[in-house]
């Protein structure tokens, strides 16, 4: 060996010890509880599908998988909190996309969701729905929009916070129509239906997931659906892109990263088994029954998508005017 370089060996002799044991872990790897940190209340849904997972996946790794709720501040802090832990697999994030794509969009986090997260996979996706009262006697986007013109700034709509999808949704649509209609907002989804259901606001643009119910019964009337074909859970609504809104198109969706520095190996154990789990038939039927579509988005169409969403909602953001509360 040249003399110059031989300083060099007892570095490469560690780094030659180091790297088998750094593989080992990998491959035996988890050997403890692993979590997953779902920044939204229990009961939701990116805590009904983590509390899926972590049941297959403790199955699966014979290794504990719990659900730790870390809510608040329209999901950042739970976010964050995954972002500041060991990159070791050990502590992981499963949510909706509202703290990825619309939060960062409206104001600074304390988290770069394309640089400090490493996604693992998206597994669901739902469209919303617009719904009213049927008192209203409103069955159309059409007649909204011919009610809110006649009437500026009369109809309200409840958000389940300010950097929310049901917030966004009703904002494109605004714009979309050229109408007035003002924000009432709530903290979450189910204090945001009910206050539809009283007639405390005139409507809700809500994941179909959580309007359903309501919808069955008779106790809502959804006005269309922001995907651009009718939802399997309610065929009968048409796309409000076509009631003569084509740029009303948007839908929500789940996924699970890690904290950015994840070892690849790891992420792709925890990517393969994540799969498996939501292409089992029996958890696809039982997303299937509460209005969620199963899907597997990897981890270059998810980066994809939180692009092209953070490009959309940062476009509504500053034409609405939408400010950090």
């Amino acid at each position: 060996m040249n003399t110059n370089f031989r300083w060099l060996a007892p570095i490469l002799a560690i780094a030659a010890a180091f790297l088998p044991a750094v593989s080992d872990a990998q491959e035996t790897w988890p050997t403890r509880p692993v979590r997953f940190v779902v920044p939204f209340p229990a009961g939701t849904p990116p805590d009904f599908l983590a509390r899926i997972a972590s049941q297959k996946l403790t199955e699966s790794w014979g290794s504990p998988v719990i659900v730790e709720v870390r809510d608040g501040a329209a999901g950042t802090i739970g976010v964050n909190q995954v972002v500041r832990s060991v990159p070791d697999g050990y502590t992981l994030l499963f949510t909706v996309h509202d703290p990825i794509v619309i939060a960062p969009a409206i104001s600074k986090t304390p988290y770069d969701p394309l640089k400090d997260l490493a996604p693992i996979g998206a597994v669901a996706q739902t469209t919303l729905t617009l719904v009213m009262h049927p008192s209203a006697g409103v069955s159309s986007i059409k007649e909204l929009i011919a009610v809110a013109k006649a009437r500026p700034g009369a109809l309200t709509f409840a958000s389940s916070g300010q950097a929310s999808t049901s917030r966004m949704c009703v904002e494109l649509i605004k714009q979309a129509a050229g109408i007035d209609l003002v924000q009432v907002p709530y903290k979450g989804a189910a204090p945001a239906i009910q206050a539809v259901l009283t007639g405390e606001v005139s409507m809700y643009c809500s994941p179909i997931v959580q309007a359903l119910p309501h919808i069955k019964s008779g106790k809502l009337k959804a006005l269309g659906v922001t995907g651009t074909k009718p939802s399997p859970a309610i065929p009968e609504v048409m796309p409000i892109s076509a009631q003569g809104l084509p740029d009303v198109v948007a839908s929500t969706w789940w996924a699970v990263f890690a904290p950015s520095s994840t070892p690849p190996a790891i992420l792709n154990k925890i990517r393969h088994s994540l799969k498996k789990v939501f292409d089992d038939p029996e958890v696809r039927q039982k997303l299937a029954r509460v209005g969620l579509e199963p899907i597997w988005m990897d981890a270059a169409a998810l980066t994809a998508t939180i692009r092209s969403d953070l490009e959309k909602w940062t476009r509504v953001v500053q034409k609405a005017g939408i400010k950090p509360e």
